[in-house]
């Protein structure tokens, strides 16, 4: 009777771990874990039961009760596969990768093909700045599978992570190969080749995200980026709008749309924008730009108390002074070029160099220089 017990004690662990299973797969961590608890009641050192109940408290980020379930498991059987992998991850969801990967490199001894644990060895080297080791693991999974398209994402994030934007570009091109429709690595590309100034290649990866994605806000920007660099603003201002129509933009991107404001002349938008920018905190960029509204408008004392403010933060090597006084120029307001020439001087007098950039500056606009 008792080896019959037994026998059904077994048989209904079993089942239950079954069912538990279904439903894990199903994402239905709860459930599983309520049924996993009841086979290890019936079964408490199965390990088929143990390493289920750990993978599903690790899915629940309930770390701690799934190590104990993982280490009961390795404690009987320390080469034991799924447990290995198993307690790794339950390290990596804590970010504690210096404990992940001896637990991740003993278990590919026993796997040596598991490209997916090689990957994520690969990429937990990276995460801690090991990248000759990083680089290595990478090269093993690709040679496992070449178009494994997780290890190509891995290489390429490597590269571009130390600077080497053409081989990151080679790799990510390889994943689109794989998988044309990846919205983030097509943006991915398109920044890296704009970076690189080659714009019109940039322009052609924003293109075919926005044909998979139209309301990308990352091909928009980018693409809203190509526009300004021809000097099209108003199509830089339609794209980067489209932006604001589901977001409210971050300061890099309002300060920019300000900017194509002011270069078509909408004097009020750009002044809207930049504030907006300034309500939330100090912007140098912003500051600036508002200077050149005011001086664009001839209002004298504005220009001068945003240099002010200007200069106080940033300090000044004549850059400032001359971007504000080619807007002067530019609607050819000189006298209010020579009131913030004197302005600037008596602000540096005492610093020779800055006076003597802004005198560079001063005849640049052919402007007659001010005489302390």
């Amino acid at each position: 009777m008792q080896i019959e017990s037994g026998l059904s004690s077994h048989r209904k662990s079993v089942e239950l771990s079954r069912k538990a299973h279904l439903l894990f797969q199903e994402k239905r961590y709860s459930q599983a874990c309520v049924l996993f608890n009841e086979a290890r009641e019936l079964a408490p050192n199965n390990p088929y039961v143990l390493v289920g109940l750990g993978d599903t408290l690790r899915m629940m980020k309930n770390y701690p009760k799934a190590a104990q379930c993982y280490r009961k498991v390795l404690d009987k059987d320390p080469s034991n596969l799924f447990a290995l992998r198993g307690l790794g991850d339950n390290f990596r969801g804590q970010r504690l990768l210096e404990k992940a990967l001896p637990l991740w490199e003993h278990y590919i001894q026993f796997r040596p093909r598991d490209i997916f644990v090689f990957t994520r060895i690969a990429d937990g080297h990276k995460t801690i700045g090991n990248h000759r080791k990083a680089l290595a693991y990478y090269h093993k999974a690709l040679s496992i599978n070449n178009e494994d398209r997780y290890a190509l994402m891995g290489l390429a994030d490597l590269c571009q992570k130390t600077g080497q934007d053409e081989l990151a570009i080679q790799y990510y091109e390889q994943v689109l190969q794989i998988s044309p429709e990846l919205t983030n690595i097509l943006t991915i590309v398109g920044n890296l080749y704009r970076r690189r100034g080659d714009h019109e290649k940039a322009r052609g990866y924003y293109e075919m995200t926005l044909e998979l994605e139209n309301t990308n806000t990352y091909a928009l920007y980018g693409l809203g980026h190509y526009y300004r660099w021809i000097h099209d603003y108003p199509m830089a201002i339609t794209t980067w709008e489209k932006i604001l129509e589901r977001e409210r933009g971050n300061v890099d991107l309002l300060t920019r749309l300000a900017d194509a404001y002011l270069s078509v002349g909408n004097l009020a938008a750009a002044e809207s924008t930049y504030r907006k920018n300034l309500d939330d905190g100090y912007d140098k960029f912003s500051l600036l730009g508002l200077a050149k509204v005011h001086a664009v408008r001839s209002e004298t004392t504005e220009v001068v108390h945003c240099y002010r403010q200007l200069i106080a933060n940033e300090g000044e090597s004549g850059r400032f002074f001359g971007e504000i006084v080619s807007k002067m120029i530019e609607y050819k307001w000189e006298s209010d070029a020579i009131s913030l020439y004197q302005v600037a001087c008596e602000m540096q007098k005492n610093n020779l160099e800055v006076c003597q950039n802004l005198a560079i500056q001063a005849k640049k606009f052919n402007l007659p220089l001010y005489a302390n």
